[in-house]
């Protein structure tokens, strides 16, 4: 070498641009996880929408077939207990039939399960008359 003064050239990141990608990653992550976990609530949502009206049709076949609507969900041919679990298990599904000619369906989230936390839409649940309500937050037209 000729003793002329080269200067190496720098690779790679300097910590501050480490720490300002680190922060921005950060900062979408707060953002996107509610968002994310708030979706998954809704979609899981479906699930005891879906159940409730094929028990509902089930109940209207059990009533035309013995005059009387059916008390629990072994008389629908939908589980061999009083209760079923819906299709993907995130609720418990069971009939409150005061007397013969009506009947409430109702879907309680599983204890300890995804949807057990969610206050928008708690347990789901629809009459022989079809009245459709909810026990969270919101209203039933907002979770149906």
């Amino acid at each position: 070498m000729t003793g002329l003064n080269t200067k190496k050239a720098s690779t790679g990141f300097s910590l501050i641009e480490v720490l300002i990608v680190v922060a921005i990653m950060g900062i979408l992550a707060a953002v996107a996880v509610p968002s994310y976990t708030s979706y998954m609530e809704k979609t899981r949502r479906v699930d005891a929408v879906s159940f409730l009206s094929d028990a509902a049709a089930e109940q209207y076949r059990f009533f035309s077939e013995n005059n009387r609507y059916a008390t629990k969900m072994s008389e629908l041919g939908m589980s061999n207990d009083d209760t079923a679990q819906s299709e993907e298990g995130y609720y418990t599904i069971s009939v409150d039939s005061p007397n013969d000619t009506s009947y409430t369906l109702i879907a309680t989230p599983v204890a300890g399960g995804p949807q057990a936390n969610d206050a928008d839409c708690g347990a789901f649940s629809v009459t022989s008359s079809n009245q459709k309500s909810v026990t969270g937050t919101s209203s039933a037209a907002d979770c149906w």
